[in-house]
C-alpha cells in the first residue's frame, strides 16, 4: 500500500506522462482559440478609433466614447466610493472584476478604510458585517460556512487566483492590513468573473456558485512605512492575544507612462486558548508585490505565503459538558502566486490577461483530552491557472469575451474522508454583451458561460478510481441576462436573470440511498428600486427569487467505504425568496451610517411532494446590521450592531440535531485617536467586540461552539 501511495504521489506531483502531455496541449491549443477573436476586434477597434477621430474637431468636443460623461451613477452598496486605483473603478476597462452596470445593486465594497473603521478580527468577522451575510462556524475540520439570503456558496479570488475548496481553513490568516479592497458580488450573474463550478476534486462541491468574494491586496500610493501591533483579551481566563504587522512599500517613477510600484508585508498573529475551550489560532505571513507600466502595457505580481495552526474547538454538550475529542491542524500551510498583465490597445481595447498558482498543505492530529490516542493526516493539493479576456467596446456597445482554465491535483485524508487522490481540470469561456440606450439612461445586458470538469483520476478509495480515466463531466451552461433603467435623475430600476445548469452531480462518491441524484439547475431572480434623494438618505429595496432543483443535503445514514464512513445524500427542490432593504446616508460632515433589513419571506424544501419550511428552523428569517462613524478633529468613532433571528436544526457530518441556535444581537464598537507625529502619523485605537457578552453559538455538532463573548483590546499603528 505504501509502494503504491507512493507511486501516486511521484505522479501527482511531478510529471505528467506522454499521452497525459499531449492531452494537456490539446486543451490549451483549444483554449487560446480565444486569441484570434482578441486580435479580430482589436483591429476593427483601430478602425473603429481611426473614424472617431476625423470627427474631433475641438478639444471640447468628446474624445471617444470612453471619455464621454453619462449622468450620474447611483452607486452600489458600499461604505465609501475611494478608488485610488484605475483598476478598482467600477467602469475602469482594466478592472478585471468589472460587474456589469444593472448588477452593482448586488455588489458590496470594502475599501482599506472601511475596514479599520469596522475593526473584524478576520476575513471571516468582516463577511459576517456584510448585508444579507450570515457567517456559521462549528470546531470541525470545515470549520466556517458563509451563506447569504439563506444559502447558496462563495467563489473566492486573490489578486486574479482562484482559492481550492479548502478556503475556510486559508483566509483566517489573511492579515485584514493586506486587502485594499474586499468585493462581494451576490448572484453570481457577472459571468465574467471565474468558474460558475468548483475547482478541485470531483468532491468539491456540488452545486452552482451563488456569488464571488473578491480580495484585492494592498498597493503602495507612495513611499510609506506603517508598523502595527496590538493586543486584546476576551472575558473568561482566555489568554491575551496579540497581532504584528510591517508593511513597507514605494512608488518608481512619476510619468503616466512608466511607472512602478514594490511593496512587502510581514505579519504575526497568535490567539492562544485554554483547554476547556481549545479554539486558539495563529499565523505568521509574508506577503509582496510588485508592478510596472510602460506605455499602454501593464503588469502586477503578487505573492503570499502563510504558516499557522488551527484548533478545532471544543463542543459543549446539551448537559453542559465538554466534548473529548481533541482536533487541530498543525500546520496550515497555503502559497499564493500570481500575475496579471493588461494591453490597453487604445481607450476602448483592452485585453487582460492572469496567471496564478496555489498550493495548500495540512497536518491534522486526531488526540483526546481523555487519553494518549494520537493520529496524523497530512494532505496536500495544487492549482494552477490561466485567464483570458478582451473589453472591445464600440460606441455605446461593450462586448466581453473571455476563458479560464484551471488544473488542479490534491492527495492525502481530508475532512471527512480518509483517502483522497484526484487529478482534474476545470476549462470554461464566456461571452457578454452590454448596450447604453437613450444618453446611458437604460443600459441591457446579456451573457453566456459555459464551464466543463475533466477528471483524469479521482478517488475516495486507494482500491479503485471513482471514475474512468480521462473523463469529461457534462458541461454546466449559464444565461444571464440585466437591465438597469433610470427612471429620473434619483430614481433607478435594476433587474437580474439568471438561469443555470450543472451538468452533473458534481461528485462520483455521493450516493443516495433511493435512487439516481441529478445535476442541479437554478433559476434566479432580482429586482431592485434605489434612489440618491439626498445625501442623507439613499434607500435601495430589493427583491430575490432563488430556485435551485436537485439541491443534495446529507442524510443520517452512513455506509462503510476503504475504513471510511460516509453519508448518504437526498436531492430536493429549494425555494429562497426575500427582500432585503438597505438605507444609508451621510449626516451633515462628519457622520456616516448604514442600516440594513433582509427577510426571507421562503426557504423551503420540496422532496416527493413535500414541502418543508426551513425559515427559523436551519436558517434565520431575519438579518439586521447597523453601522454608525463619526469624526471629530483627530478623534474617530466608529459603531457595528449585528441582530439575528433564531433556528433551531444543525447538519453536519455527525448528523442533523436540534439546538438553541442564533439569536443574538453582537455590538462592536471602537475609538481611535490621531496623534500628528511629523513625519509620522500614530493612530491609537480602543476597540471592543460583542460588548453585550453574547454567548451565543451557531452550529451544533459534536457540542455548541460558543462564542468568546466580550472582548476588548488596543491598537497602535505608526505610519510614516
Amino acid at each position: 500500500m505504501v509502494l503504491k501511495i507512493n507511486k501516486y504521489r511521484r505522479r501527482l506531483f511531478h510529471s505528467y506522462e506522454e499521452e497525459g502531455a499531449v492531452i494537456g496541449l490539446y486543451k490549451r491549443s483549444l483554449f487560446f482559440l480565444l486569441i484570434p477573436g482578441v486580435i479580430f476586434l482589436s483591429q476593427a477597434a483601430f478602425a473603429e478609433e481611426k473614424a472617431d477621430q476625423k470627427n474631433i474637431k475641438s478639444p471640447t468636443q468628446k474624445e471617444s466614447v470612453s471619455s464621454q460623461t453619462s449622468p450620474t451613477e447611483l452607486e452600489s452598496i458600499k461604505v465609501t466610493d475611494a478608488h485610488p486605483r484605475e483598476d478598482l473603478m467600477p467602469d475602469s476597462p482594466t478592472n478585471p472584476y468589472r460587474v456589469e452596470s444593472s448588477a452593482r445593486f448586488g455588489t458590496e465594497v470594502f475599501t482599506q478604510e472601511d475596514i479599520q473603521n469596522l475593526k473584524p478580527g478576520d476575513v471571516n468577522d468582516l463577511l459576517d458585517k456584510a448585508t444579507g451575510m450570515n457567517v456559521t462556524y462549528q470546531g470541525r475540520r470545515s470549520p466556517f460556512f458563509i451563506e447569504t439570503r439563506g444559502g447558496g456558496s462563495f467563489t473566492y479570488i486573490i489578486d486574479g487566483a482562484v482559492l481550492p475548496p479548502s478556503v475556510n481553513r486559508i483566509l483566517y490568516k489573511l492579515p485584514l492590513a493586506a486587502i485594499e479592497e474586499l468585493q462581494i458580488v451576490r448572484g453570481s450573474t457577472s459571468l465574467t468573473l471565474g468558474p460558475s463550478i468548483p475547482i478541485g476534486a470531483s468532491g468539491s462541491g456540488s452545486g452552482l456558485n451563488t456569488g464571488f468574494i473578491i480580495i484585492r491586496t494592498k498597493q503602495p500610493r507612495k513611499t510609506e512605512a506603517v508598523l502595527t501591533g496590538s493586543v486584546e483579551k476576551s472575558i473568561g481566563g482566555h489568554p491575551i492575544a496579540t497581532d504584528v504587522n510591517l508593511y513597507l512599500g514605494t512608488r518608481l517613477g512619476d510619468s503616466p507612462k512608466i511607472n512602478g510600484y514594490v511593496g512587502g508585508m510581514a505579519s504575526m498573529m497568535d490567539r492562544p486558548s485554554q483547554d476547556s475551550w481549545f479554539d486558539g489560532r495563529n499565523a505568521d505571513n509574508g506577503m509582496g508585490n510588485a508592478g510596472f507600466t510602460i506605455g499602454k502595457f501593464n503588469m502586477n505580481f503578487m505573492g503570499w505565503t502563510s504558516s499557522g495552526n488551527f484548533e478545532m474547538q471544543r463542543g459543549v454538550k446539551y448537559d453542559g459538558t465538554l466534548d473529548n475529542m481533541k482536533w487541530y491542524y498543525d500546520p496550515l500551510q497555503s502559497t499564493v502566486l500570481s500575475t496579471d498583465m493588461t494591453m490597453r490597445w487604445s481607450p476602448n481595447q483592452t485585453t487582460l490577461l492572469n496567471v496564478f498558482k496555489t498550493t495548500y498543505d495540512q497536518k491534522e492530529y486526531v488526540e483526546s483530552f481523555i487519553n494518549s490516542s494520537s493520529s496524523m493526516r497530512k494532505y496536500k493539493e495544487e492549482t494552477r491557472g490561466i485567464g483570458l479576456r478582451h473589453n472591445a467596446r464600440f460606441w455605446n456597445t461593450l462586448i466581453q469575451l473571455g476563458g479560464q482554465m484551471s488544473e488542479s491535483e490534491g492527495l492525502g485524508p481530508n475532512l471527512s474522508s480518509n483517502y483522497n487522490r484526484y487529478d482534474t481540470s476545470v476549462m470554461g469561456w464566456s461571452a457578454s454583451v452590454e448596450q447604453k440606450l437613450f444618453n446611458d439612461r437604460l443600459v441591457l445586458d446579456a451573457g453566456y458561460r459555459q464551464d466543463q470538469k475533466h477528471i483524469d483520476n479521482s478517488s475516495t478509495s486507494a482500491a479503485k478510481d471513482s471514475a474512468n480515466n480521462d473523463v469529461d463531466m457534462d458541461p454546466a451552461k449559464i444565461y444571464a441576462l440585466g437591465a438597469r433603467w433610470r427612471i429620473m435623475d434619483i430614481v433607478a430600476l435594476n433587474g437580474r436573470y439568471y438561469h443555470g445548469e450543472q451538468g452533473t452531480s458534481g461528485d462520483f462518491d455521493m450516493r443516495s440511498q433511493t435512487g439516481e441524484l441529478h445535476p442541479e439547475k437554478q433559476d434566479r431572480m432580482e429586482f431592485a428600486i434605489e434612489s440618491d434623494f439626498k445625501a442623507y438618505f439613499r434607500p435601495m429595496l430589493t427583491w430575490f427569487n432563488i430556485k435551485t432543483d436537485n439541491q443534495k443535503t446529507a442524510t443520517n445514514t452512513t455506509y462503510t467505504l476503504d475504513s471510511g464512513t460516509y453519508y448518504y445524500y437526498t436531492e430536493a427542490d429549494n425555494l429562497r425568496r426575500g427582500v432585503e432593504l438597505m438605507i444609508k446616508g451621510d449626516i451633515l460632515k462628519n457622520t456616516s451610517y448604514s442600516v440594513s433589513w433582509t427577510r426571507m419571506l421562503k426557504n423551503e424544501d420540496t422532496k416527493n411532494g413535500v414541502t418543508t419550511d426551513n425559515n427559523g428552523v436551519s436558517k434565520p428569517k431575519n438579518l439586521y446590521t447597523l453601522e454608525i462613524s463619526h469624526k471629530w478633529r483627530d478623534y474617530r468613532a466608529n459603531l457595528s450592531i449585528k441582530k439575528v433571528d433564531s433556528w433551531y436544526s444543525s447538519t453536519s457530518a455527525m448528523g442533523t440535531a436540534e439546538a438553541d441556535l442564533g439569536d443574538y444581537t453582537r455590538v462592536d464598537a471602537n475609538i481611535k485617536r490621531l496623534f500628528h507625529l511629523k513625519p509620522c502619523l500614530l493612530t491609537a485605537t480602543l476597540y471592543g467586540r460583542n460588548l453585550g457578552d453574547e454567548r451565543y453559538a451557531t452550529r451544533y455538532s459534536t457540542g455548541y461552539y460558543y462564542d468568546r463573548g466580550r472582548t476588548v483590546g488596543m491598537e497602535l499603528s505608526l505610519a510614516y
